[in-house]
This record gives C-alpha cells, structure tokens and sequence, in this order.
C-alpha cells in the first residue's frame, strides 16, 4: 500500500512540474537557451545567483548589460 502512495505522489508531483514549465512559472523547470533580450547575448547555464530570488526560483544577470533575468528570459 505504501508503494501505491508514494507511487501516486511521484506522479502528481511530475504532472505538476510538466504543467509549471510549460506555463513558465517561477516553480518550472527550464532547460532551453535564454538570450538576453535588450543585448541578444547568450546567458550561462551554469550561473551564480546574484539575489535571493535568483537562488529560489533561478535566473540570472546579463553580464553585459547588467539586467536582471528571470529562468526564461524575461527581464525583472
């Protein structure tokens, strides 16, 4: 029985993810690209949070523009 919970909790929480991402919300997951869009330059993946926000939910800071981005590239 316990397997049939934690079986079921897996899925609801995989479901979730799956619809957070394609909704691009601060809960998603994001593995494309992300261009800044003042510059057009390309952002790191791997990349240091500059704020606590960045840390929680992920985003970034344009090195060469210095504008705050969130995890799809959308400036903040």
């Amino acid at each position: 029985m316990e397997i049939v919970i934690t079986t079921a909790v897996v899925i609801c929480v995989f479901i979730w993810l799956v619809i957070a991402s394609k909704n691009k919300s601060k809960m998603g997951i994001n593995l494309n690209k992300v261009y800044c869009p003042v510059c057009n330059a390309k952002q790191p993946f791997m990349r240091l949070p500059g704020n606590g926000d960045q840390f929680l939910y992920g985003g970034t800071t344009c090195p060469k523009c210095h504008i705050k981005l969130d995890k799809y590239g959308k400036v903040i």
